[in-house]
């Protein structure tokens, strides 16, 4: 109860501290290798539109798809352009493998990394505790990339209390439609004020900060960044009905560039907004009915 109550304090004191974190894509040229120099072009598209931070080479960033070479190219790009507004992924399977390109990335100047846990073979409890264990060993904050649907299973909340309690992770991205489950990850944070807890669902993106959440890591905001930013303000202003308006936009947005072959729905998007970042790497593909569904919806509210 005392610390719902510091949330509502720190909303009347508009000290909430919002965070717009874009899970970017990667940019590839006509030939389908890395468009490093198209990378930083939306990295200053959305930073001049509202967003905090980027959420580098996860699951928008085609991250499974990236070669260990091009893992270092786009850590290096980002960091030097963002500096601590980027959050670099790491996404390796084995421990070695995780804790080899991260060493390489913090040596770079990485203030944060992420991680998946390993997705084919699926760990203890015990080995998913030193797999992140291993990685925090490198000194910077270290952030859980939750998301059960693509990686089989859920990180269990005990087991994310226990590497909260123990300084292994700072923070949590969770990617659900589950607000039951997100609320009770929110409540580690009675315990543990400074660990973040990020949306990472568009849908939810005001309960989540209803529920205590510390912002949002969104695709959308790769093509609308003012449109998540718009959600943020009408809450902080405490317009929860403009809020809802402005949810139910980005709702309309996401549903549109999601979908099978993700995320060929949000390279499409860009460019319909002057950037362009290529095509998805294959097998994924482009679905040109898409196209018209999504430069109507960007039409309709004036992108």
């Amino acid at each position: 109860m005392l610390y719902q109550l510091e949330l509502i304090m720190h909303h009347i004191l508009g000290v909430y501290m919002k965070q717009i974190i874009v899970a970017n894509v990667t940019p590839f040229d006509e030939k389908g290798n890395l468009d490093l120099e198209g990378l930083r072009t939306l990295y200053n598209f959305d930073l001049s539109r509202g967003a905090t931070g980027f959420w580098v080479m996860g699951t928008t960033g085609e991250c499974k798809m990236l070669t260990y070479s091009e893992k270092l190219a786009v850590a290096k790009a980002s960091i030097e352009t963002l500096g601590n507004k980027a959050i670099i992924g790491i996404n390796e399977e084995s421990t070695d493998n995780a804790v080899k390109l991260a060493k390489e990335i913090v040596d770079m100047g990485a203030s944060k990394i992420f991680s998946l846990p390993p997705i084919y073979h699926k760990p203890s409890e015990l080995g998913l505790f030193k797999f992140f264990e291993s990685i925090s060993k490198i000194g910077i904050p270290v952030y859980v990339y939750n998301i059960p649907s693509y990686v089989g299973y859920n990180i269990d909340l005990n087991l994310t209390g226990k590497m909260a309690e123990e300084g292994i992770i700072q923070g949590m991205k969770y990617t659900t439609n589950d607000l039951v489950s997100f609320h009770e990850y929110t409540r580690l944070k009675q315990d543990h004020k400074e660990f973040e807890i990020l949306m990472g669902t568009e849908h939810l993106i005001l309960p989540s900060l209803m529920y205590g959440g510390d912002g949002v890591v969104t695709a959308v905001a790769n093509f609308a960044p003012e449109f998540v930013k718009n959600i943020f303000d009408s809450f902080e202003k405490g317009d929860i009905l403009k809020a809802m308006e402005d949810q139910y936009k980005v709702i309309k947005l996401a549903s549109v560039v999601s979908g099978e072959d993700y995320p060929a729905g949000v390279k499409i998007a860009l460019r319909y907004r002057g950037i362009y970042v290529g095509r998805v790497r294959e097998p994924l593909q482009e679905d040109i009915n898409r196209e018209g569904v999504i430069y109507a919806t960007l039409k309709e509210f004036g992108l």
